[in-house]
């Protein structure tokens, strides 16, 4: 496993995005607040979206930034944004972003226990409808 983490202060619930863009820069503005990266992390998480979309099925998207800006990862982090409504990710339905602050390959890990959790419908319709961050916390325990 990784040493990405995810606390319930990066748990948030019933948010609101008008675009693909709004929720990519939410993930970063959410991983500056806990202190995980420098501001110039967020730009470069747009920048990496627009190179290659961090959509990865099942309605979720995993934003991060780019390898040339791994200089402004303060320490590995998670944040999960579920949104109120589901928000058009170039073509695909997303509902859940999974930001992540990475200054190594950790993302490559955190995408395949990510993928496990998917996989499972019982536990990915947890993910889509609890209103429990401790239960969003266990069931992403395996992921970081």
């Amino acid at each position: 496993m990784t040493n990405a983490v995810l606390a319930a202060e990066g748990i948030f619930l019933d948010v609101t995005a008008s675009s693909r863009k709004e929720a990519v820069l939410l993930c970063g503005k959410h991983l500056l607040e806990l202190g995980a990266i420098n501001e110039p992390y967020i730009e470069k998480m747009w920048e990496r979206e627009l190179i290659l979309s961090s959509y990865v099925g099942e309605t979720v998207a995993i934003p991060h930034g780019t390898e040339d800006s791994r200089q402004f990862v303060n320490f590995a982090q998670l944040v999960f944004i579920r949104f109120k409504e589901p928000i058009d990710w170039d073509g695909e339905v997303v509902n859940i972003t999974v930001g992540i602050a990475s200054a190594n390959n950790e993302h490559v890990d955190i995408l395949a226990a990510l993928a496990d959790i998917l996989l499972d419908e019982e536990k990915k319709n947890l993910l889509l409808q609890s209103k429990d961050k401790n239960q969003i916390l266990e069931l992403m325990g395996s992921v970081g």
